[in-house]
């Protein structure tokens, strides 16, 4: 089984600002990573592959700019049109630096040890200070430059947390980053922290109760009230954390019963937002997430830039723009592609008694791997591998038992493979 999305072709016309995907923006099956914009006309989007595009008339038109193969593209910011930052997720080769508006990117090669396995976020303070956070599933590090990019501090986080996927500042003081804590990629629990003294302190301000959960990405549309996606890799309720009091506590507040992979979220105010994620539409809620229900555009969203009440920029499969532009538009959403980069092979032996090994290819390295076993019911069993992986081929083997080592009844069991956006299953038949 196949994870695929159909066409859906739909016409508006703005007479207030609405969310639409720009049609001569590039298009992925899987999604861009990040988008940055200095200015309403001059803004940057970045791909996993290593695609970096520039556009410099508010999304009209992009160009392929520069193409850095750096084992995952993953965020983007900007201190000035010429000036910016970019973090991919490759050890030795996670973060570059460009001072021509990305027609060079050099690799910033004076970060401090423990370095990072990877930067997932970076929050622009000002010219001067950066702060930039990662990795998702290892190696939590804050590295921070207080003079524009010459020298860099780096805050490891491993005593607070087991991962980071994002960051937030106020000032060059204040701010949060988040991600999760727990031994293990199963046992990880979603945590925010904070800082008030530029990194050198850090005190948890909310830890998760579930695990199999992290902190994907944050966003305060004012001082006092911000709000942080959830991405889960279990079964049940998907939540999300809302604050009103500057982010000394948090609340968890229900999403949905269903969706999975949620990782992007945007506020344009207190009230109105958005969430998507992988292989979800986008949802909208306009009551400060009390209720949220479909809104009508957006696949694989993964980041949310807003410049002004009426100006904003999306990326997930495409570009899309929040403006009230005034015009028809049509837009046609692509299908995804194939799952090109995973690939699942049916277990051996099958129909199996006591264990079948599992066969599975991976041909890219940006991912989270989750590769479990399911009954029919949708109740999971075991897991067989959960975190990041290299490409490569690999071999899990399953002994029909549980999580907790005890055997399970014959039968017919769901075998799921699950990487960056896509997924894979066959079904395997145990006898007793």
């Amino acid at each position: 089984m196949f994870v695929t999305e159909f066409f859906s072709v739909y016409t508006h016309v703005s007479a207030q600002p609405k969310w639409r995907a720009l049609p001569d923006a590039p298009r992925t099956g899987s999604r861009f990573d990040d988008v940055f914009f200095v200015n309403p006309n001059e803004g940057w989007i970045v791909q996993g592959g290593g695609g970096i595009y520039r556009t410099t008339d508010g999304g009209a038109t992009w160009q392929l700019q520069n193409t850095i193969f750096a084992g995952g593209l993953r965020c983007i910011g900007f201190a000035n049109a010429a000036k910016g930052w970019l973090g991919t997720l490759r050890s030795g080769s996670f973060l570059f630096m460009t001072a021509d508006g990305g027609k060079s990117w050099n690799p910033v090669q004076n970060v401090p040890e423990p370095q990072p396995l990877g930067i997932c976020g970076i929050a622009v303070v000002n010219d001067s200070v950066v702060y930039a956070a990662g990795r998702y599933d290892d190696a939590p590090r804050v590295i921070k430059t207080t003079d524009g990019g010459q020298n860099w501090s780096t805050f490891d986080m491993s005593s607070h947390a087991r991962s980071l996927v994002d960051c937030h500042f106020f000032s060059a003081d204040s701010g949060f980053a988040v991600g999760a804590v727990g031994p293990t990629f199963e046992d990880q629990r979603a945590r925010i922290l904070f800082t008030g003294d530029g990194g050198q302190s850090w005190v948890a301000s909310y830890t998760g109760a579930r695990s199999a959960e992290l902190c994907w990405k944050i966003s305060f549309p004012t001082r006092k009230v911000g709000y942080v996606s959830i991405e889960a890799f279990h079964q049940g309720a998907i939540d999300f954390l809302k604050t009103t009091n500057g982010g000394t506590s948090w609340q968890a507040k229900l999403l949905s019963s269903t969706l999975r992979d949620v990782q992007g979220i945007g506020f344009l105010n207190e009230e109105l937002g958005w969430q998507g994620g992988w292989r979800s539409p986008t949802y909208e809620t306009t009551d400060g997430g009390e209720t949220w229900q479909l809104a009508g555009f957006g696949g694989n969203v993964n980041r949310f830039r807003f410049l002004s009440d009426t100006l904003a920029y999306a990326v997930g499969q495409t570009v899309y723009k929040f403006s009230n532009d005034g015009t028809p538009v049509t837009v046609e959403e692509p299908p995804a592609l194939p799952p090109a980069g995973i690939t699942l092979f049916q277990n051996y032996p099958n129909p199996f008694n006591a264990s079948t090994r599992i066969r599975y290819l991976l041909e890219r390295d940006d991912e989270i791997v989750m590769l479990r076993v399911y009954d029919l019911t949708g109740r999971k069993i075991k897991t067989l591998f959960a975190g990041g992986r290299p490409p490569g081929e690999y071999i899990a083997e399953w002994d029909g038992t549980t999580d907790t080592h005890q055997p399970v009844a014959s039968g017919v069991y769901v075998l799921r493979l699950q990487a960056g956006g896509f997924a894979q299953s066959h079904k395997m038949i145990l006898l007793r």
